[in-house]
């Protein structure tokens, strides 16, 4: 009888301790998976969010030098000075295009690559707007040039401004977005850490049990029945 209840109870200790450590498994394969996660969206906040801000940042201040710098031809006075002041603009407009480049290599929304398809595409136009000013101020057709600058010119560097705040406004949006789930992915780690902590106690327990109740019965004496 005894021996019947001791197998009986050693079974359901075995499959709680089974189920447990299953439980503590998939536990610890859901923190790890949540660990990659988090990774990687913050490796995604710095890559393609950090840094393209940065970048934006870069060609903003690139084509307000441009727009300064286009000026200054228009006013200068000596030839020399004029190609200077050309080669310093197409320098600038090289160092747009490969940073464009750079950051079309990110992950992009579907707004952001919208976002920045019309930002080349403005930027394509303040480029063909400045070669015919500089074509001007070349010639020394200086009004020509000024009011070409102030309306052509300044109407085109608008049109492009557009598109990079939008941009810069989306990058700090959908950053934010990446933050707050890789907070959740924080959380959901705790939790499951507290739960393997959890299973990890109730197992010393079931352990404990169950050698306190063979210790009872192996205290238990078999009696001997004999039969007339």
């Amino acid at each position: 009888m005894s021996w019947s209840f001791r197998v009986r109870q050693r079974d359901k200790v075995a499959l709680a301790l089974g189920i447990i450590f299953l439980v503590i498994v998939l536990a610890n394969w859901f923190v790890n998976y949540n660990i990659g996660q988090v990774g990687g969206q913050f490796r995604s906040v710095y890559e393609d969010r950090l840094i393209p801000a940065l970048d934006i940042s870069a060609i903003t201040e690139r084509n307000y030098r441009t727009h300064i710098l286009l000026e200054e031809h228009i006013l200068a006075k000596d030839r020399s000075e004029k190609e200077n002041l050309q080669r310093q603009i197409e320098r600038n407009q090289q160092e747009i295009d490969s940073i464009v480049v750079k950051v079309e290599g990110t992950y992009l929304t579907k707004q952001e690559g919208i976002d920045l398809k019309e930002f080349k595409e403005a930027q394509q136009k303040f480029v063909t707007v400045q070669a015919a000013i500089i074509s001007l101020s070349k010639s020394n057709k200086e009004q020509e040039a000024r009011n070409a600058y102030s309306t052509l010119g300044k109407a085109s560097f608008q049109d492009l401004l557009v598109p990079l705040h939008a941009l810069s406004q989306l990058q700090e949006s959908v950053g934010h977005d990446l933050y707050a789930s890789a907070g959740k992915s924080i959380n959901m780690i705790k939790v499951l850490s507290y739960l393997v902590i959890g299973m990890a106690v109730i197992i010393s327990l079931l352990v404990a049990t169950l050698l306190q109740t063979s210790k009872k019965l192996n205290a238990i004496k078999p009696q001997n029945f004999h039969l007339n």
